[in-house]
């Protein structure tokens, strides 16, 4: 991508997402809120523009851009940590940036991109930490030898669409050349994370004490279901950072929807769970006869 306005065939694709925004909002109130969260979108379509890449459009309180090459995508992942890190704010005006960037094929549409690549990426910003960012080991590997200090490798992860785990590598923000762009713990979040399962008369509650939860048919199951299209150990969620993972370890596969969103099929795979909606064990949750609901906190 010689000029970052033009489409191509083959770019990097970032998603940056701003973390805390909600929490923000009750804490201050709308007005500041919003100033702050402008302030830092603003901030971050800078930094992916002084590094050669160019802003596709606004996903939410976040951002998607397309780069020439994984070096230059790496480069504003740093650039924006930094950027967003040094924005002026008070005791409870705290934002963090979760960051996922993928090399690959994709398909120009006007200024827009789509395509596999395009979903990756975005699923890789939902896995990252905040003050984090994550990427392919294919990825990485196209990174210059300035970058391997930095470079985490993580066990492999299902992800939802792909037909095996994905080998992917964290980028430590740490120092790399000039910037220096602080450790995750500077952005931990004021209220810790948590998610709230219902199901017919039961509800479960998980958080940093109890971080995890067991759903299916298996009497000792945290989330007991009934139904002969369950299997017994039939689905996890977990706790990782400040996401809760539904995992999927079944035959008949699990039906998720999340609110504003189609159902999907989740087939020995994972996913994030976000705001809220529900989950059904082996068939659609049009037709299930026990739905567990979920809310994030």
């Amino acid at each position: 991508m010689s000029d970052p306005t033009k489409p191509t065939n083959e770019c990097a694709v970032l998603f940056a997402d701003l973390v805390g925004s909600t929490q923000l909002y009750q804490r201050v109130g709308d007005t500041s809120a919003f100033e702050l969260v402008d302030r830092c979108i603003r901030t971050m379509r800078i930094a992916v523009e002084t590094k050669r890449g160019r802003v596709v459009k606004h996903t939410g309180d976040g951002l998607m851009a397309v780069f020439r090459d994984a070096d230059s995508a790496a480069d504003a992942t740093l650039a924006i940590h930094q950027t967003v890190k040094e924005l002026p704010s008070g005791p409870d005006q705290k934002l963090a940036v979760r960051i996922g960037f993928h090399f690959g094929g994709v398909v120009a549409s006007g200024t827009d991109v789509f395509g596999e690549t395009v979903n990756f990426a975005a699923r890789l910003a939902e896995l990252a930490s905040p003050g984090k960012a994550i990427t392919s080991a294919e990825t990485a590997r196209r990174l210059g030898p300035e970058w391997r200090s930095v470079i985490h490798t993580l066990p492999p992860r299902v992800i939802r669409g792909l037909s095996k785990p994905a080998d992917l590598c964290e980028v430590m923000c740490e120092a790399v050349g000039e910037l220096t762009v602080v450790q995750n713990d500077h952005f931990l979040l004021e209220t810790e994370p948590e998610l709230r399962l219902y199901m017919d008369s039961k509800s479960v509650v998980l958080n940093s004490t109890r971080p995890s939860a067991r759903i299916g048919r298996d009497p000792l199951a945290d989330l007991v279901v009934g139904d002969t299209q369950s299997s017994r150990r039939h689905a996890e969620i977990e706790l990782r950072g400040d996401k809760f993972v539904l995992i999927d370890r079944s035959s008949n596969g699990t039906f998720v929807q999340i609110e504003g969103e189609r159902e999907f099929l989740l087939s020995r795979e994972e996913v994030v769970l976000r705001g809220r909606g529900q989950f059904a064990l082996g068939r659609s949750c049009a037709n299930s006869p026990q739905i567990v609901s979920f809310v994030c906190i």
